[in-house]
């Protein structure tokens, strides 16, 4: 056998390997490439959002109990839990359509948590809700569950923020157990449960998002505009979740 036919015949037997050593190293470089992401999406929103606050002319300092605040603290901390999940779906999920929705919400979600906290850091105010979650919203007891859903929150769910403190999980987020779950899950089946999981999210935390994009609590307009671009943004991506959950024959998750 000539030395060409003998590499060749070496190329054909190694080719599977390779794809196999692909196929496995996928999953980690997706994660990777999802922390990357993230570390992006944070810059340029702290880039975005010190020219958007400066661009604007409104220099004046909301208060600490605030909507303004407590909109971007307690928005910070529900996307944060979103991003995890998008990243997540984004490394084991099956479908390339579910996939690229985990993207489009990790890139835009790492985006907007990054404006929200270079507004929290500028004003002089802490990343994480020192007090209770949502308190900054008047009627938040009768808003929770979603204008979405109609459901109400009870129980005794409770979130660690980064601080270490400890308090009700906010609307629409998943409980440590979900999240938990959702971790050891792959392929359709992740599919299905990040679907569940993030549509409840987006309906959960669009009372906040409507909330802040109210004249009426928030002054300024470079927060209400970043809360009804959420609006915008999740009300799309609710209604194309719900399809997907419909063609795959599985039910909403009910708020919580």
């Amino acid at each position: 056998m000539s030395t060409d036919t003998t590499l060749a015949a070496h190329d054909t037997d190694s080719e599977p390997d390779r794809r196999s050593s692909l196929r496995r190293q996928l999953p980690a470089l997706l994660v990777l490439g999802g922390v990357a992401l993230l570390l992006i999406g944070v810059g340029l929103g702290l880039v975005v959002g010190r020219t958007v606050d400066s661009s604007t002319g409104s220099d004046a300092t909301p208060a600490s109990n605030s909507a303004a605040v407590g909109f971007a603290q307690d928005m910070s901390t529900h996307h944060s839990q979103g991003v995890e999940m998008a990243t997540i779906a984004l490394s084991k999920g099956s479908d390339p359509q579910v996939r690229s929705l985990a993207y489009d919400i990790l890139t835009q979600q790492t985006n907007q948590i990054g404006q929200m906290q270079s507004w929290l850091t500028r004003w002089g105010y802490p990343l994480d809700n020192p007090s209770t979650a949502m308190d900054w919203m008047a009627d938040h007891h009768s808003m929770s569950g979603g204008a979405m859903s109609g459901g109400s929150m009870s129980g005794p769910m409770t979130m660690t923020a980064g601080n270490g403190t400890t308090t009700p999980l906010m609307p629409g987020m998943a409980t440590a157990s979900e999240m938990s779950r959702l971790r050891t899950m792959s392929g359709t089946a992740l599919d299905a449960y990040f679907l569940q999981l993030m549509l409840r999210h987006h309906q959960g935390g669009l009372p906040m998002m409507e909330y802040a994009a109210d004249p009426g609590h928030v002054s300024q307009d470079y927060v209400r505009t970043l809360a009804q671009q959420m609006i915008n943004t999740q009300e799309n991506e609710a209604q194309t979740m719900t399809a997907m959950l419909t063609e795959r024959g599985v039910a909403p998750l009910s708020m919580n």
